[in-house]
């Protein structure tokens, strides 16, 4: 499951249309990969005036351009360890994807992210499955978790 963190000043991000085509977009990434669409999680945390600092700076000072924080959490893929050309492609592909929300409107940016073990996700209760298998195929295809192998019933 990848999971996104956009955190943003009050006044980005307020049109709905464009919160859902930023989540779309890096919905795509993923799905390109073969990772069934419900996986992704993205969430907006929209950050009042006095709460995001960088810098030892407010992000809301007058005249400062906005500061979008976003930062991702990997757990059902993960990347060779180490600096690796899949890593920096992924990098590049999440800027060339990320650019015309944020960076081609004039905020400041940064992105990070993280891998966690498979083993500590669940999905309504299911352990994810292995990938490429023809039940992560079939979660693919319905967008939605549903009883596999181990959770199978006899």
């Amino acid at each position: 499951m990848p999971a996104w963190r956009i955190y943003h000043p009050t006044g980005t991000f307020t049109e709905p249309s464009h919160r859902k085509e930023l989540s779309e977009a890096i919905t795509s990434i993923y799905t390109s990969a073969g990772i069934p669409p419900f996986y992704v999680v993205v969430l907006f945390m929209e950050m009042p005036a006095g709460t995001m600092y960088r810098g030892g700076v407010s992000c809301s000072t007058e005249g400062a351009k906005p500061f979008i924080r976003l930062i991702f959490s990997h757990i059902a893929r993960h990347f060779p360890p180490g600096e690796s050309p899949e890593r920096t492609s992924f990098m590049n592909t999440i800027h060339e994807t990320l650019k015309p929300y944020i960076a081609d409107k004039g905020y400041n940016w940064e992105v990070s992210g993280e891998e966690l073990e498979r083993e500590f996700l669940r999905i309504d209760g299911f352990k994810i499955p292995p990938t490429g298998s023809e039940d992560e195929k079939r979660w693919f295809r319905d967008n939605e978790a549903s009883p596999w192998g181990p959770y199978l019933t006899n």
